[in-house]
């Protein structure tokens, strides 16, 4: 049996709109218990559910960026319930920008419901033959209006984003994942690329380091293609005392979308989830606050 791509993070029998959350590198649903528990029940949470951590350890990782992203979009346009909002924290706001892009070119694949055409005209039908059932006149109440194509996939309300320059000018650590274990531990620690607790935990090194080099691979993989704006708002969240990211970085994201960005300073430094899961929690309601007051 296959593993769900999303998990919940928590159950919320009350939940009246989804944020489908994408971790930091190497991260897992676990990752972001704490961010969860500080919403309120009208949110529901999921994870995004990556192999080769927590729960599908025994699972490779994943190491192809665009095949993921397929994958991703397809489960969302498959199971996700409006209304709902993506995101993307630290290096996976990269890839829930990339499910965003991607949800869109296959919601405009979609396309509009067909033209049916002008009705038929009954004085013309042949002797003896019945109404057309599927317009005025056939007698069925049932068959007023003519059977439609699928309805095009709902997009999500809003991308947030946590702690990441927008996709054109991210500076991506393109020489980390080819790097010797110690080496690749020692500048992941100094560039601040994992959580404190994580830095600390030498012990599961060898249990986090795959994923981690999966992870970062895809990152050092990733070219930037320009495309269109997204139609779905986004909103950047960041940290007063993050470093790692220019104020250029972050103004960059006005050119990811047709909609103006909402920018949001926490009192934090990189790491949001970790060290202000309330005030990151209630940033976050309040830029989607209007979709579950009318959902």
């Amino acid at each position: 049996m296959t593993a769900p791509w999303f998990v919940p993070a928590g159950e919320r029998p009350e939940g009246r709109v989804r944020l489908y959350a994408f971790p930091n590198a190497g991260g897992g649903p676990a990752s972001l218990t704490g961010l969860a528990a500080a919403f309120p029940p009208e949110v529901e949470v999921w994870a995004v559910n990556l192999p080769g951590r927590q729960a599908r350890l025994a699972e490779p990782p994943r190491d192809d960026l665009d095949g993921l992203v397929d994958d991703l979009a397809r489960d969302l346009l498959a199971t996700a319930r409006p209304p709902y909002a993506l995101f993307g924290y630290c290096s996976g706001a990269l890839l829930a920008y990339l499910v965003c892009r991607r949800l869109t070119e296959l919601s405009a694949s979609a396309g509009p419901p067909p033209d049916p055409g002008p009705p038929p005209d009954p004085g013309r039908a042949a002797p003896g033959s019945p109404p057309d059932p599927g317009w005025p006149g056939s007698g069925s109440r049932a068959a007023l209006v003519p059977v439609q194509a699928a309805e095009r996939p709902p997009l999500p309300e809003r991308l947030l984003v946590g702690s990441f320059a927008a996709p054109d000018v991210a500076l991506l650590l393109r020489r980390l994942p080819s790097l010797p274990s110690w080496l690749f531990w020692e500048q992941l620690i100094e560039l601040g690329g994992v959580p404190a607790e994580v830095a600390e935990r030498e012990v599961l090194r060898p249990i986090l380091e795959p994923a981690l080099r999966a992870d970062f691979g895809m990152l050092a993989g990733y070219r930037h293609v320009p495309a269109p704006p997204l139609p779905v708002p986004v909103t950047v969240l960041y940290g007063a005392r993050d470093r790692s990211v220019s104020r250029g970085g972050l103004l960059g994201w006005r050119r990811q979308s047709v909609h103006r960005p909402s920018l949001r300073e926490l009192d934090a430094s990189h790491w949001l989830a970790e060290e202000a899961p309330d005030r990151l929690a209630a940033a976050i309601i309040e830029e989607i606050g209007c979709v579950w007051a009318t959902a």
